[in-house]
């Protein structure tokens, strides 16, 4: 088993600067601009041998907090290198971003698993992580499968996961009554793959999570099949937190659509979705009061913003609305501790452009 602090001291000779982070007078907007570290990048491997990707601050000692956690799941036959901006521009904020590397996240098992990895990491006395993660802050978030991963990992893991990030949440069969989305019966876009033995299994449920939730999704063609805005808004409807609904329309200039998460050599445009998605997370993990301002407050930065016109924010869940579900037929996904998901956890208390991607480094295999 090869030691982690031996292995990630090799990454400090390729590093990616960074710009200084905005004042703290800035727009909440200016979330979009790097943070004030410097990142690294490395490869981890679970003892089963699934491997991730690993985002970070290149030194903890120049973070003045414990890191918060955020665990990544990626789209249908993505990898993290189709999300370098995105993930490099999260851990030049402060936060350890770990990233599967499987290609099929939907059943949540990898992601729920990544955060758990660097949980055990921070314990072990020879881990360069130890002592320098918050245990207690931990996102889920992922795109497109992902975002259905991150949601099931989110219901499965219950109090292990404080907030959840989703990017274009596929369509699970339920929508604005009386529309062709309101399918009785239907699951939507899940089904079986790699990960998942039966459509069930890569099945999202929003209304068991009790975490407060970021849902985002665009205007673009495709997101009109996969994540329509419609949908999205009766999945904001149906979590049972706090949450934000952000539907996005032009990203750096360029019309958003479900992929434009993804880095620019992918065909993505990622740079238009970076401020309110660092500044949500700024806000659920490190409980920053000025990012909140983007989503909470008298006028909320989201809600004002032309880019993302028809967003939402909510401060507690006040019923499902105008939305049907299938409540009936919902599978039981149970936690860890083998209760109920749905009622582990309460909304936690709060406590008192565009972006290169970090340079590619080789990857590093650390066994944990």
């Amino acid at each position: 088993m090869l030691a982690l602090a031996l292995a990630l001291a090799g990454l400090t000779s390729a590093l990616t600067t960074v710009v200084t982070a905005p004042s703290a007078t800035a727009d909440p907007t200016s979330y979009a601009a790097s943070g004030p570290y410097e990142v690294a990048v490395g490869r981890v491997e679970a003892p089963g041998g699934q491997r991730y990707d690993v985002f970070r601050p290149a030194s903890y000692a120049a973070v003045p907090f414990r890191s918060p956690i955020i665990t990544w799941g990626n789209g249908t036959k993505a990898t993290p290198d189709d999300y370098r901006t995105l993930l490099g521009h999260l851990a030049s904020w402060g936060f350890t971003v770990i990233a599967s590397t499987q290609p099929d996240t939907g059943s949540g098992r990898e992601i729920l698993e990544g955060a758990r990895l660097l949980v055990r990491a921070d314990r072990r006395p020879d881990s360069p992580f130890v002592g320098h993660l918050d245990t207690g802050e931990i996102a889920a978030v992922g795109h497109s499968q992902g975002a259905t991963g991150a949601v099931r990992a989110a219901v499965s893991g219950g109090r292990l996961i404080s907030t959840v990030v989703t990017f274009s949440l596929p369509w699970n069969g339920e929508g604005p009554l009386g529309s062709k989305w309101a399918t009785a019966g239907s699951l939507g876009w899940s089904a079986p793959n790699p990960d998942c033995r039966t459509a069930r299994d890569c099945w999202p449920d929003p209304a068991a999570l009790r975490q407060p939730t970021f849902l985002v999704s665009t205007r673009g063609p495709i997101d009109a099949i996969v994540a329509n805005p419609a949908v999205e808004r009766c999945n904001f409807e149906a979590v049972r937190a706090p949450a934000a609904l952000g539907i996005v329309t032009w990203s750096d200039g360029v019309r958003a659509d479900h992929s434009s998460i993804q880095d620019r050599a992918r065909g993505g445009d990622p740079g238009g979705f970076l401020g309110y998605v660092t500044a949500w997370l700024l806000d659920q993990l490190r409980h920053d009061r000025r990012a909140a301002s983007s989503f909470s407050g008298s006028h909320p930065a989201l809600l004002h913003d032309s880019d993302w016109s028809g967003s939402a924010v909510k401060q507690r869940w006040t019923g499902d609305g105008r939305c049907a579900t299938i409540a009936q037929s919902r599978p039981s996904i149970r936690s860890s501790s083998g209760t109920q998901a749905g009622e582990l956890r309460s909304a936690k208390a709060r406590k008192p452009s565009t972006v290169s991607a970090p340079a590619r480094l080789s990857s590093i295999d650390i066994r944990s």
